[in-house]
C-alpha cells in the first residue's frame, strides 16, 4: 500500500512539475500610434499608389498618426515597468508562449478610458476566462471576466490542455491570438491583438523553441480606422478642419485604412533581421475584413507549411498559420501582400538576410543540367471569346439583356471583347525568329505564356527579350533566385546592405533589349515527400505588378522531383496534363487601355475611364483569358490519369472555387471536386475521369460564373472497357420537395437585443429593421424537405438532432459502394432541380423538374466520391439545384450530402457521435426569384422601392449561418465527452471568405496528417469536416470573424452540457 501511494504521489509530482504556472501582466494604454515613422525606411517601387493619399494629413485626413489603445506587458503586479518587446512586433501586444500541461495567468490592468477584455484562441478557459461578452445565461462571478472597466484588474486563467495542443503533424509550436471581445471589430481595429503562441510540450528551451535561430510573428492587415473607437478624437487632433470631415465619404474612409504588417506601411516596419543559413520560424495571421485576402510572399526565400513547400502564404481574417524557412541569399528581401491593390496602397515589409559566415547548405546550387527558354514578350489582340458565342446558352454574346452583353458589347464607349495585350511567347533560340508553334496538348493555354518547367537539380535559363513598348521582366515564384536575377525592382530609402537592390537590367528590361535570368532548383525549393510530384508554380513581369499582369504578362511553370519528366517535359505515368489560371483580368489596369480605347470604342473621345459601368465591363472574369465556354483543348480519355496545374493572381476579387462537375480529384490526399484559389495560389490536382461525357469546370464565386468565368471538358470513351467496375452493394431512397415557404432570418430579436445592451450599443439593423420601405427579416423562400414516402403528403419531422439545420435540406447520408436515388417533386412554382457535389451520374446533364412534376435523380458513390486516404471518415459535399445555378441557390435550394467510408458506423458505444452541418452564407434576396413578391409581400411602401438603390441592395444581403441570424440557429447541442464532427460548407460570392471560429474549443481536422485550430477559412465550394471533443461545458460563441459578418449578425452559440453519466451520478 505504501508503494501505491508512493507511487501517487511521485506521479502528481512529476506532473505538477513539468506543468509550469506563468504569469503575465498585461496592462491596456492609450497611445499614438506612427504608421509609416520618418525614422524607419520607406518602400521604393513603381507598383505603389502615392503614399500620402494614407499617409498625409490635412484639413480632412488624419494621416499616419492615429490614438489607439495598445496590450504592453510589465514586469509585476505593479504595472509600473514595461518589458521592452522586440521591435518588429509593431503595435501587436507581447508574445504570449505556452507549452502543453502549463497554466496562464493573465492579470490585466485598463489603463484606457473605456473597458476592455483579454480573449484568447486555442487555449483552454472556464466561462468566466474567456473575456467575451455576449448572451451566454452567465450572471455575476460569471461576467466579470466580459468587461474591464477603466483603472480595474482582472485575472486571466487559461490551460494549455491535451485537447487544444498542436495536432500530431502540426509544428511544435503553433500561431493562436488574443485580442479584446466586447465589440470585438471595434477593438482590434482600436490596436488590442496579440500574439499566442501554443507548443507542444518539452519544445521550448529558455521560451524559445527548439533547433529555431529566429522567430518573427507578422500580421497581415487592413487596419480599418474608421472602425476604431477613437475615429472622433483622431478627427479632432490630427485634422486641421475637422468640422469639415464627412465620415461617410468614401475617400476619408479609404484614407484610414491602413495597409500594414503589425501596423507599419509601405516597408517600414522594422527589425526583420536574420543570418543566412539561420533557421526562421514564422508566425503569420490575418485580421480584419473582406478587403482582407492576403498573399504574404517571401521573396527570394521558400518555406514549408505542414511540410508542404511555399513561398506564398494566403491569409485571411483570423487565419492562423505557421511556416518554417531556412534563410538563403544574403541582401534586403521584400515580405510583400501579392494581393494587387494591398501592393499599390503599402502592404509590404523589408526582412534583412546577412552574412554572418554560417556553413551554406546549398553551396553548390547551381544545377549540371540547364533548361534554357527564350522567351519575348509581344503584343497580340486577343479575343476573350473567338466564337462570339457563350457555348452554354448557344447564344450570341452580345444578345440585349444576357450577362455577357456587359462585357462583350462593342460600341462609342464600350471595348468589347477584343483587345490589345503583351503576352509571353517561345522562341526556338536567341535570334527570336523562329516561334515554337503551340501543338493540341498545349492549345488550352490560351494567353499564358509557355510552361517552363524543371526537375530539382537542374538550373533554368531564360533568355527574355521585350518587344513591348514599356520596361517589362520576369518573376518567378518557387525557384531559388539571386538578387542580381529578380524581377521586381524595390529599394528603400536607406539601405544598409550594398548589393541587394535588383540589377535595373533583371527587374527592368528596357524595349528592345534582351536579358538572360538564371534560377535554381535545389533540393530545398522542389517537393517535398508530402508534396505532389510537380509543384503548380507561376512566372509574372514584376515591373509594376498590377498593370503587368493584367496586360497578359503570366504564365505557368513546374518544379518536379527528379526523375519524374520525360525529355520533353510531360509527366511520366500521366496521360494529360493542364494548365488553369482563373482570373478576373482588369483591363482597366492595363499598360494599353488608352489604346484599347482608340482601337475599339467608336467615340473614344467620350469615353469616361472613372464611369463604373465602363470599368465594369472592362472585367474580364475568364480562365486563361477565355469566357463563357470558349476555352479549347480540355480533352481526355475516361480512365486517364489527368494532371491540372492551377493558379491565380489578383486582388480581392479573386477568390475562386474552381469546380469540375461530373468528376473528383484528390489533392493532398484529399477528395474534393473543387479548388479554392487566391491571389498567388497554386495547386496541384490529379484526377482520373471515370464517366464519359462533356462536363463544366467552372467558378463557383456567383459573380464569376455569371460573369463567364466557366468552361467545358469533355471526357471521351477511348477504349472497350466494362461500364462502371465499380460494386454497389445498398441502395438509399430519399423523398425530396423543393417547397416554397416563409422563411425568417431572425424568429427572435432578443439575442441581438442583449448582445447591444451588453455591449452598450444602441444599434438599428440595416438588414432585420423593416424602416422605411426594407423588407425586414421575413422572405419567401423555397427549401428542399423529406417526405415519407412517393406520396408526398406527409413530411419527416426533423428530429431534435436535425433543427440545426433551418433553411437547409435535409442531412442525407451515403456509404461509398451505395447508389443514393432522389426521388424529387417540384412543389414550387417554377422549375427547378438537385445535383450533388462529388457523386457519379449517368448523364453530365441535369434534368429540370417542372412545377407539379417529379423526377428520379440516381447518385452513385464509387471510391471517388468517398473519403480520400488523408481524409476524415465522412466527408460533406452540397446538394443544389441547376436550373439556374446562382438564383436557385439565393433563393434557398441547398443541402449536405455526407459520405462515409464502406461499413463506417456513426455510435462508438459508448460516446456518442453527433453531426453538424453549417452553411456559413451570405444570402443575396436580390437575386432570389421571390425579390418582386417579398417587395410586395413585406416592403411597408413597395411603390417606393428602387431596387438599383445600394442601401436597398445591401439591406438584403442576409449574413446567416443555416439561413438563420444573431444567434437564431438553435439545436446545436451537446454534451461532455460526445464526438462531434461539424460539417462545413462554403458557397457564394467574392464576400463569401468566412473565418469560422468556435470559442470555448478547438477541433481536429486532416489534410494529410491531423491538425488543430479553432479557426477555419470557408470559400464556395469548400465542404470539410472537423472534429471536436467537447471538454468544457457552457454555452459558446461560434461566428465568423470577418468584421462587417460579425455585425452583421453571422453568430450563433453551441451549448456543451455536462457529462449525463456524471450528471446523473
Amino acid at each position: 500500500m505504501k508503494i501505491l501511494w508512493l507511487s501517487i504521489f511521485l506521479f502528481l509530482h512529476s506532473n505538477s512539475a513539468w506543468a509550469k504556472e506563468k504569469h503575465y501582466y498585461i496592462g491596456i494604454i492609450e497611445t499614438t500610434w506612427d504608421y509609416a515613422s520618418d525614422n524607419e525606411k520607406k518602400l521604393i517601387s513603381v507598383d505603389t499608389e502615392h503614399p500620402d493619399i494614407y499617409l498625409q494629413n490635412g484639413p480632412n485626413r488624419i494621416g499616419r498618426v492615429y490614438k489607439k489603445a495598445l496590450y504592453l506587458q510589465y514586469t509585476d503586479k505593479t504595472f509600473t515597468t514595461v518589458i521592452e518587446k522586440p521591435i518588429w512586433l509593431g503595435f501587436l501586444g507581447p508574445i504570449i508562449k505556452a507549452e502543453t500541461g502549463d497554466k496562464v495567468y493573465v492579470h490585466l490592468k485598463n489603463f484606457a478610458s473605456r473597458p476592455y477584455t483579454f480573449h484568447p484562441h486555442g487555449i483552454t478557459y472556464y466561462k468566466e476566462h474567456e473575456g467575451a461578452i455576449y448572451p451566454d445565461n452567465t450572471t455575476d462571478f460569471y461576467k466579470a471576466d466580459d468587461k474591464v472597466y477603466t483603472g480595474e484588474q482582472y485575472t486571466y486563467i487559461l490551460d494549455a490542455s491535451e485537447d487544444q495542443s498542436p495536432g500530431e503533424e502540426d509544428s511544435n509550436c503553433v500561431t493562436r491570438i488574443y485580442h479584446s471581445h466586447i465589440d470585438a471589430p471595434k477593438d482590434i481595429a482600436s490596436g488590442l491583438i496579440g500574439p499566442l503562441i501554443i507548443c507542444k510540450k518539452d519544445s521550448l528551451d529558455n521560451e524559445k523553441e527548439k533547433n529555431i535561430d529566429q522567430e518573427f510573428v507578422v500580421m497581415f492587415s487592413v487596419v480599418d480606422e474608421n472602425l476604431s473607437w477613437y475615429l472622433d478624437d483622431n478627427i479632432k487632433t490630427y485634422c486641421s478642419e475637422p468640422e469639415k470631415v464627412d465620415k461617410d465619404d468614401e475617400d476619408f474612409q479609404e484614407s484610414n485604412r491602413m495597409y500594414s504588417v503589425n501596423g507599419y506601411a509601405f516597408g517600414s516596419l522594422p527589425g526583420l533581421s536574420m543570418c543566412a543559413e539561420d533557421k526562421v520560424r514564422w508566425y503569420l495571421f490575418g485580421m480584419g475584413n473582406e478587403v482582407d485576402v492576403h498573399a504574404a510572399f517571401f521573396h527570394g526565400q521558400v518555406l514549408t507549411n505542414k511540410n508542404y513547400r511555399i513561398d506564398t502564404v494566403n491569409l485571411f481574417p483570423a487565419t492562423l498559420f505557421e511556416a518554417f524557412m531556412v534563410a538563403q541569399n544574403p541582401g534586403e528581401w521584400m515580405l510583400s501582400c501579392q494581393n494587387l491593390n494591398h501592393l499599390k496602397a503599402g502592404l509590404q515589409a523589408f526582412f534583412q538576410v546577412q552574412d554572418c559566415n554560417k556553413p551554406s547548405s546549398e553551396d553548390d546550387i547551381r544545377g549540371k543540367h540547364v533548361r534554357h527558354y527564350y522567351i519575348a514578350a509581344e503584343e497580340i489582340i486577343w479575343n476573350y471569346a473567338p466564337s462570339g458565342i457563350d457555348i452554354f446558352t448557344k447564344k450570341n454574346l452580345r444578345a440585349p439583356g444576357s450577362a455577357s452583353e456587359v462585357f462583350f458589347e462593342q460600341g462609342s464607349t464600350r471595348i468589347g471583347g477584343s483587345y490589345k495585350k503583351l503576352v509571353y511567347r517561345e522562341y526556338t533560340d536567341a535570334s527570336f525568329t523562329n516561334q515554337k508553334k503551340r501543338g493540341p496538348e498545349e492549345e488550352h493555354l490560351g494567353l499564358l505564356g509557355p510552361v517552363i518547367w524543371a526537375e530539382v537539380g537542374d538550373t533554368i535559363r531564360v533568355t527574355f527579350h521585350n518587344r513591348g513598348a514599356y520596361p517589362l521582366s520576369i518573376e518567378p515564384t518557387g525557384v531559388r533566385v539571386s538578387k542580381n536575377n529578380e524581377g521586381t525592382y524595390y529599394t528603400s530609402v536607406h539601405n544598409p546592405l550594398s548589393g541587394s537592390v535588383p540589377s535595373p537590367s533583371a527587374s527592368h528590361v528596357a524595349p528592345k533589349q534582351t536579358f538572360t535570368y538564371e534560377w535554381s532548383v535545389p533540393e530545398e525549393v522542389g517537393p517535398t515527400y508530402k508534396d505532389p510530384v510537380c509543384l503548380s508554380k507561376m512566372y509574372y513581369s514584376a515591373v509594376d505588378p498590377t498593370k503587368d499582369i493584367f496586360t497578359g504578362l503570366i504564365g505557368p511553370m513546374k518544379i518536379c522531383k527528379k526523375g519524374s519528366l520525360h525529355a520533353n517535359g510531360r509527366l511520366k505515368d500521366v496521360d494529360k496534363e493542364f494548365y488553369l489560371f482563373p482570373t478576373v483580368f482588369d483591363e482597366n489596369e492595363s499598360l494599353l487601355l488608352d489604346e484599347n480605347i482608340r482601337m475599339f470604342t467608336t467615340a473614344p473621345h467620350l469615353v469616361n475611364k472613372e464611369d463604373e459601368d465602363f470599368q465594369e465591363s472592362n472585367k474580364m472574369h475568364s480562365m486563361n483569358g477565355f469566357m463563357y465556354g470558349n476555352q479549347p483543348g480540355l480533352n481526355m480519355c475516361k480512365g486517364d490519369s489527368v494532371m491540372w496545374y492551377l493558379f491565380s493572381a489578383g486582388n480581392e476579387a479573386d477568390v475562386h472555387g474552381i469546380y469540375f462537375t461530373g468528376n473528383t480529384y484528390l489533392s493532398r490526399g484529399e477528395r474534393r471536386d473543387t479548388a479554392n484559389l487566391f491571389p498567388q495560389a497554386s495547386v496541384t490536382l490529379l484526377m482520373q475521369p471515370d464517366a464519359e461525357g462533356t462536363f463544366e469546370v467552372e467558378c463557383l464565386t456567383t459573380d464569376h460564373y455569371t460573369g463567364g468565368m466557366k468552361q467545358k471538358y469533355t471526357v471521351n470513351k477511348c477504349k472497350q472497357e466494362s461500364d462502371d467496375p465499380s460494386f454497389y452493394l445498398a441502395e438509399r431512397t430519399y423523398y425530396i420537395a423543393a417547397v416554397e415557404m416563409e422563411w425568417d432570418y431572425s424568429p427572435s430579436r432578443e439575442w441581438e437585443r442583449e448582445l447591444h445592451l451588453l455591449q452598450e450599443q444602441n444599434v438599428s439593423n440595416a438588414f432585420l429593421d423593416k424602416e422605411e420601405f426594407y423588407i425586414g427579416s421575413k422572405y419567401k423562400k423555397v427549401a428542399y424537405r423529406q417526405y415519407t414516402d412517393s406520396t408526398f403528403r406527409v413530411p419527416v419531422e426533423r428530429k431534435a438532432e436535425e433543427e440545426h439545420l433551418g433553411i437547409l435540406g435535409p442531412q442525407l447520408h451515403a456509404d461509398v459502394g451505395d447508389i443514393v436515388k432522389i426521388i424529387f417533386k417540384n412543389m414550387a412554382t417554377r422549375p427547378y432541380s438537385i445535383h450533388a457535389h462529388g457523386v457519379k451520374t449517368e448523364s453530365s446533364t441535369v434534368t429540370p423538374t417542372l412545377p407539379g412534376e417529379s423526377h428520379t435523380y440516381i447518385w452513385k458513390i464509387p471510391d471517388r466520391s468517398g473519403p480520400g486516404i488523408e481524409d476524415s471518415a465522412c466527408i460533406p459535399w452540397a446538394y443544389y439545384s441547376t436550373v439556374d445555378q446562382v438564383k436557385d441557390l439565393y433563393s434557398g435550394l441547398i443541402g449536405p450530402l455526407i459520405v462515409c467510408r464502406r461499413h463506417y458506423t456513426k455510435v462508438f458505444n459508448p460516446i456518442t457521435k453527433l453531426e453538424f452541418s453549417l452553411l456559413f452564407f451570405v444570402f443575396d434576396e436580390n437575386e432570389s426569384w421571390y425579390i418582386d413578391d417579398n417587395i410586395k409581400t413585406y416592403s411597408e411602401h413597395p411603390e417606393k422601392v428602387n431596387k438599383d438603390n445600394e442601401e436597398f441592395i445591401e439591406s438584403n444581403k442576409m449574413h446567416a449561418i443555416n439561413g438563420r441570424m444573431f444567434g437564431n440557429l438553435q439545436g446545436l447541442t451537446m454534451h461532455v465527452g460526445d464526438e462531434v464532427n461539424w460539417y462545413l460548407m462554403g458557397m457564394g460570392n467574392e464576400i463569401d471568405l468566412h473565418s469560422v471560429h468556435f470559442h470555448g474549443h478547438s477541433f481536429r481536422y486532416q489534410h494529410r496528417g491531423i491538425y488543430s485550430s479553432d479557426v477555419f477559412d470557408i470559400f464556395p465550394g469548400t465542404y470539410q469536416t472537423l472534429e471536436m471533443f467537447p471538454r468544457t461545458p457552457g454555452i459558446w460563441l461560434l461566428h465568423c470573424h470577418v468584421t462587417d459578418h460579425i455585425h452583421a449578425g453571422m453568430e450563433t452559440t453551441y451549448t456543451v452540457l455536462p457529462n449525463e453519466e456524471t450528471k446523473s451520478g
